[in-house]
């Protein structure tokens, strides 16, 4: 019992010590094709079943990003905008006039993004991952490993 509180206090010495998490690392580790695993509206109307299995969000380098739904695929482009360095690491879609303003968590291959409907005019950033059963939904995207091209 007695060589509790010195691990402990050695742990947090160390654990203090440590670099902060690269915003950088965070902005590369978000781009590529995410498929949608699982939306929740919070009860609000949302995507048909078809329509969600075959959407996709992708990430460019460049701050640009794309949305595909459908089959042939209709593309709705936009951009992008992370700060993995904010306390709660924060997002912005842009298509057009419609702004999307969300909150982010990336765990390797799996982001969840809670964000607002885009067009609001009285939309205000989500605080915590939960839908609010009206113009905020939280996806939940799983990477999409890339297809090897043959030469």
């Amino acid at each position: 019992m007695r060589f509790v509180l010195p691990v402990f206090a050695v742990a947090v010495a160390v654990t203090g010590c440590l670099p902060a998490a690269d915003p950088a690392k965070d902005k590369d580790a978000i781009l590529g094709t995410w498929k949608i695993e699982k939306l929740d509206t919070g009860g609000a109307g949302g995507p048909s079943k078809e329509d969600l299995e075959t959407m996709r969000f992708i990430f460019n380098k460049d701050g640009k990003m794309a949305m595909v739904a459908g089959s042939p695929g209709e593309k709705k482009e936009g951009e992008y905008k992370t700060d993995p360095a904010a306390k709660v690491k924060t997002i912005d879609l842009v298509r057009g006039d419609r702004v999307q303003l969300g909150i982010y968590e990336l765990d390797g291959d799996t982001l969840k993004i809670c964000m607002t409907e885009g067009g609001q005019k009285d939309a205000k950033r989500p605080t915590e991952m939960k839908p609010d059963g009206k113009n905020v939904a939280v996806f939940t995207l799983k990477r999409m490993k890339e297809e090897k091209k043959d030469k």
